[in-house]
């Protein structure tokens, strides 16, 4: 028998100070070269289209990944590294699935933020942190993964022995790809990654399992839907993973009704169509206000309809279409007309086929009647806020700011996302995006710090794209030393920092102890950081200066290098929360 010290690589190539096998030509040799744990996690790995691994170190799945030229990028903390596999995965949707690895014990417990997040705004990633080793499970004080996190995974399994690794991916990516999206958890002990892997190694990639709706279900719809007298639709992100945004547009065309996206369904539908009434969420668009209010049905697709701060709340006695990839969601907020447990592409491409065979090519007196409607009451609610756009004052007003910003980018090939707080709430419901994800909406969990990792893993995972997070001074103090991780890793993107030296608002709930102990406040030379970590950087304070600085911070990034363009902003204190809609009569 053939045995050697060393690893035994796909390709058949030793590396370093070991020779060349001259039995090994594929993931494993039958003939028994010594194949480890960690080498054959990294197989199955690759052959799920896994490209890169984000990392904080080290971990004991990193030298197989090295070994096998899987790339490896390494953030500054286990959070940034959790939050860059979100962005690859989010911005393709879970096509491509982000994948990151912590060191067991105290990386285990540093990773909880990003977990967390993923979780509540149900993100598919793979997170494979260490364990000390089976000698040590349950023994205290270990920091059980498995356990700990629970609550915050959709699934989450130890690799006990080497021989279960196989079956626990397919457990794991069968999580990643079926249902509701969400993080996922495989633990790979210490001990069980240096184990010796006998094979064979037949592991298969997982397909994606999707159900349609119920024949009935759908015949059900089309008749509650053209016996309304005035129907929304609310598209969640789940239109997005399930990439149905040009069967989302065919049913509303087909009806005529105006669609809502979430905020984390934002570019659902280009919000330059007709019928795109725009972002309900803590803010909301005018059109969103309107039709929240008169519709008297609502066809829910690819949303939870959870009651959440970033999720506004449905007026009783709508008649509720609800459907979903999670069964658990139907009927929990709101009674339900007509539940339904159904993938959305297949759902609307049921719903699109039953509609054309009751109203052929659409109903156009409801169409313009709703384009119309949209029209006017956008007019009007824009013609409000242009005060806002065009302020010419000094410290600079955030709304202007976004103005020059949005200007200089084509949305056509510009992915943008923003920070909790006020560089979400203007842009969410201003910003029109063109196409699925050119806009990247989060926040169930609105942590500080979340856009820097998830621009560079979306920049990662779209090259072609500009890439840009605006984000607030509060959230630079989390994330902003990550810019060097940009810089080293070579990912260009561009950060805007609204900068205003407060927390807006914030003295509506606080104001004593802001009176008292100004915990409201806080300061920094934020462009000094930046161009110390290696960026292009620049602080503006004029109007006259941000047109410029925004060009040369694009000129950088697409020359390769990430920007950062630290803007002195005034307070903003005046956001789209519920504005009264108009009619083009008023």
């Amino acid at each position: 028998m053939h045995r050697s010290p060393s690893v035994c690589l796909l390709i058949g190539e030793w590396r370093a100070n070991v020779r060349v096998c001259g039995h090994c030509r594929v993931v494993l040799c039958r003939k028994g070269c010594y194949v480890t744990g960690a080498d054959a996690l990294v197989q199955i790995l690759k052959a799920e289209g896994v490209k890169q691994v984000f990392c904080f170190p080290y971990t004991p799945v990193m030298e197989a990944m090295a070994r096998a030229d899987l790339r490896i990028l390494l953030a500054r903390q286990e959070r940034v590294a959790g939050n860059m596999a979100d962005g690859v995965s989010r911005s393709t949707n879970g096509r491509e699935l982000g994948t990151w690895t912590v060191q067991q014990s105290a990386g285990s417990e540093n990773a909880f933020a990003a977990i967390a997040h993923s979780y509540t705004d149900s993100t598919p990633m793979l997170f494979v942190p260490g364990h000390p080793g089976m000698d040590k499970a349950d023994i205290p004080p270990t920091f059980e993964g498995v356990k700990n996190y629970a609550a915050t995974t959709r699934h989450a399994a130890t690799v006990r022995t080497v021989d279960e690794l196989q079956q626990r991916a397919r457990m794991a990516f069968t999580a990643l790809r079926t249902g509701r999206p969400g993080p996922v958890m495989l633990e790979m002990p210490v001990d069980v990654c240096n184990a010796e892997f006998k094979g064979p190694l037949d592991y298969q990639p997982i397909r994606p399992s999707k159900a349609g709706a119920d024949s009935g279900a759908v015949a059900e719809a089309a008749d509650l839907l053209l016996r309304s007298k005035s129907t929304m639709i609310w598209a969640g992100q789940g239109v997005l993973y399930a990439e149905a945004s040009a069967e989302l547009q065919e049913v509303a065309e087909l009806l005529g009704v105006p669609v809502m996206t979430t905020l984390q369904g934002k570019s659902a539908l280009p919000e330059t169509h007709e019928l795109a009434a725009g972002v309900g969420a803590y803010v909301r668009t005018a059109m969103v206000a309107h039709y929240l209010e008169v519709s008297d049905t609502v066809l829910a697709v690819g949303t939870s309809l959870s009651k959440m701060s970033f999720t506004p709340d449905l007026p009783e006695g709508k008649t509720i279409i609800h459907v979903t990839n999670d069964p658990i969601d139907l009927n929990k907020s709101y009674p339900t007309k007509l539940p339904i447990h159904a993938d959305a592409k297949l759902f609307l491409q049921q719903l699109a086929d039953e509609l054309r065979r009751r109203v052929g090519d659409g109903r156009e007196a409801e169409r313009r009647d709703t384009s119309n409607t949209i029209a006017a009451i956008k007019g009007n609610w824009l013609s409000d806020y242009e005060a806002q756009f065009s302020d010419e004052r000094e410290p600079i007003n955030a709304y202007r700011m976004l103005r020059e910003l949005w200007s200089l980018l084509d949305p056509d090939t510009t992915m943008i996302t923003h920070e909790s707080g006020a560089s979400r709430d203007i842009q969410s419901v201003f910003y029109e995006s063109t196409l699925p994800r050119s806009y990247l909406g989060w926040g169930q969990s609105s942590q500080l710090g979340f856009s820097i990792g998830l621009a560079m893993g979306a920049k990662l995972a779209n090259p072609d794209k500009t890439v840009v997070n605006v984000m607030g001074d509060g959230a630079v103090g989390y994330t902003g030393l990550d810019w060097e991780t940009a810089v080293r890793e070579n990912i260009p993107i561009l950060t805007v920092i609204k900068h205003d030296a407060i927390f807006s608002g914030y003295d509506r709930n606080i104001p004593e102890s802001i009176a008292k102990f100004g915990v409201s406040s806080l300061d920094g030379d934020y462009a000094g950081v930046a161009a110390a970590l290696g960026c292009h950087a620049e602080q503006v304070t004029g109007i006259g200066e941000l047109r410029p600085a925004f060009e040369r911070a694009l000129r950088a990034v697409n020359e390769g290098q990430p920007a950062v363009v630290d803007v002195r902003t005034a307070e903003t204190r005046e956001l789209s929360m519920a504005p009264e809609a108009r009619t083009a009569s008023q």
